[in-house]
């Protein structure tokens, strides 16, 4: 059979190959869930633990018939072993992915250990399960928080959100937990959601523990409120940023952008909005749905474009929540149980013909119709992520909605794609704009006087007086200046001269470093060479000291161009050039100074 998944984080079912689902029968999920977590264990043991009441000669039987039945479900790839029996470690099981440190445990919806199941009647079991679920959640939260970091510090905010609402369902009265959501919305430039969540926080732990909020949340709340600048750390090395800094309250240049959307809300086409990582896409769209009314942020995730359908079924899964109440027709349920298995008793496989694919979408616009009409805008996130499946939904419910929108019907659809990454049918996009049925405003990273008005909202003078090295070192990409304005901070390097040297600050690094990753042999080694050079070299000379044609090196001179990585004669900023000698084996920079040298052109210090 396929591949096969094990899911006994909230609940207990499997997961076949095409996203099929049945439910797990509670012995045999209790079963797998004590291999996955206590390994290799005798037969005599489970057979106890499963059935105590029963003489070991029955509970040995009844262990036999549920290892047969198992043996039907997964085949070869499930258990094996004859005296001590153990899972196969080619077997997905989520919870014992988690244990491994395998973020493909993520793909669970659900949280607690074997959620919703009784162990009553075998007492060992159940003081097992009483005993493991605490340490389970443990791990569950550790790893979320790190997923929340990481995700936060590549700039994924909206799926660092979802990591701590995840956290938030763990422990509900983890303060530590509201705490990271407070900041999170307010970075994402939602200060009324940050101080709702404040608000949930004193009403949940007042309800459930009778205590109030700590002076460390109350602190943050009120910081929140009146957008203040936070106190340094005791430590006189470090200091920690501003909220202004962190996330500017002006949104600095985008005034002819922000005219153009209102345009598009106006004459309600759906409105995509490009450009490259970090220069403000999503802080644009999100301010802008929300100065509409009521706005749903739906987004896509890296690893979508390998899944099929991945970006919409965890879109349907947040139409699902956010429309508890919503009655669907059985024949739209039964379609969106291909993407959704839970919405059917047997849920159908992904769709293969046409016409599955037919009905799958016409299912999926019907709810869409039904979950949305309430709302003013929906806003899509990072639509370069989504799946080729997905796109073509989305393709199809663009041009299906189209009167609805114009009648107000439907709300108005805003989207963002980065342009230095795989584009989502950038064709198709293109061809909706030619034929007038949707907007396209692309976003360029802001010149001078408009960083100078960005670092004027952060109220830190110092700031201001750098503005002209910030833009040369960032190339006004407002990311990668709020990061540099951060760092200085940190670092206690403002009143003086801008550092020579510095290394890319937080995730300018990792947006950087994932450009370079992708570049060609070729165009990384021309990179590497301008960066040790620091200065334009010339295609010729660049020829002679790698070695390779003009003509090679046209082409990735042309790669970098691209990628927004080389612009004129050298790099787009410095950041660039910092981010390629920092990833620089000693021994190539040596290298290549050498053969610079010797070609009559040596580098700067």
């Amino acid at each position: 059979m396929g591949e096969t998944r094990i899911e006994l984080l909230g609940g207990a079912r499997i997961l076949e190959e095409r996203h099929k689902s049945r439910p797990l029968e509670r012995k045999t999920a209790a079963f797998l869930a004590y291999l996955a977590l206590e390994g290799e264990t005798a037969r005599g043991t489970l057979a106890g633990l499963l059935w105590p009441e029963s003489r070991e000669a029955t509970a040995r039987n009844n262990l036999s018939q549920l290892l047969r039945r198992l043996g039907e479900l997964l085949g070869e790839s499930g258990v094996e072993g004859r005296k001590t029996v153990r899972l196969r470690d080619d077997l997905r099981v989520d919870v014992r992915e988690l244990v491994r440190g395998q973020p493909s445990w993520l793909e669970s919806p659900g949280s607690e250990l074997l959620a919703g199941l009784n162990y009553d009647d075998c007492e060992a079991l159940e003081d097992w399960l009483r005993a493991t679920r605490p340490r389970v959640t443990g791990l569950q939260r550790k790893a979320l928080e790190e997923q929340l970091r990481l995700e936060e510090r590549e700039g994924r905010m909206t799926l660092a959100l979802e990591a701590a609402q995840r956290m938030l369902v763990l422990e509900p009265t983890s303060e530590e937990t509201f705490r990271h959501l407070m900041r999170l919305h307010h970075r994402m430039g939602n200060r009324d959601a940050a101080l709702r969540v404040w608000r949930q926080c004193e009403e949940v732990l007042a309800r459930e523990l009778g205590i109030r909020p700590s002076a460390e949340t109350s602190r943050l709340a009120g910081e929140l409120e009146r957008q203040p600048t936070v106190q340094p750390s005791a430590g006189p090395e470090r200091k920690v940023p501003p909220l202004t800094v962190v996330h500017p309250p002006v949104l600095a240049g985008r005034e002819r952008e922000w005219a153009k959307l209102e345009a598009a809300h106006a004459a309600r086409r759906p409105t995509f909005v490009l450009g490259p990582a970090g220069v403000g896409k999503s802080r644009l769209i999100g301010d802008f749905a929300r100065s509409r009314g009521r706005s749903l942020l739906l987004t896509s995730r890296p690893g979508d474009i390998n899944v099929p359908f991945s970006t919409h079924a965890r879109g349907l899964r947040t139409l699902l929540r956010h429309n508890p109440g919503l009655v669907l027709e059985p024949w739209v349920r039964r379609e969106l149980s291909r993407l959704v298995p839970e919405l059917g008793p047997e849920p159908l496989p992904l769709p293969v013909t046409p016409e599955e694919t037919a009905r799958l979408f016409s299912a999926v616009l019907h709810m869409a119709r039904q979950a949305l009409r309430e709302l003013d805008v929906l806003v899509f996130d990072d639509a370069q992520y989504s799946d080729s499946g997905s796109s073509e939904l989305s393709f199809y419910l663009l041009a299906q909605l189209e009167e609805d929108m114009l009648a107000r019907r439907f709300p108005w659809i805003l989207l963002s794609e980065r342009t230095d990454e795989t584009l989502w049918k950038g064709e198709r996009i293109h061809m909706q704009v030619e034929a007038g049925l949707a907007e396209l405003i692309q976003l360029e990273p802001l010149a001078l006087p408009e960083v100078r008005t960005l670092l004027r909202g952060m109220n830190e003078p110092r700031l201001e007086e750098m503005a002209e090295d910030i833009v040369r070192y960032t190339g006004g990409n407002p990311l990668f200046i709020v990061e540099t304005a951060r760092h200085l901070i940190e670092s206690n390097s403002l009143g003086g001269r801008f550092p020579e040297g510095m290394p890319p600050p937080g995730r300018a690094r990792y947006i950087i470093q994932n450009r370079l990753e992708s570049l060609s042999p070729e165009a990384l080694r021309l990179a590497q060479l301008l960066a040790v050079a620091r200065a334009d070299v010339g295609l010729e000379l660049a020829a002679e000291v790698l070695e390779v044609s003009v003509a090679r090196l046209v082409e990735a001179w042309r790669e970098l161009e691209e990628g927004a990585l080389v612009r004129g004669a050298w790099f787009s900023h410095n950041l660039v050039g910092e981010a390629v000698l920092t990833g620089l084996p000693a021994s190539v920079h040596t290298l290549l100074a050498t053969r610079l040298g010797r070609a009559g052109s040596a580098p700067g210090p």
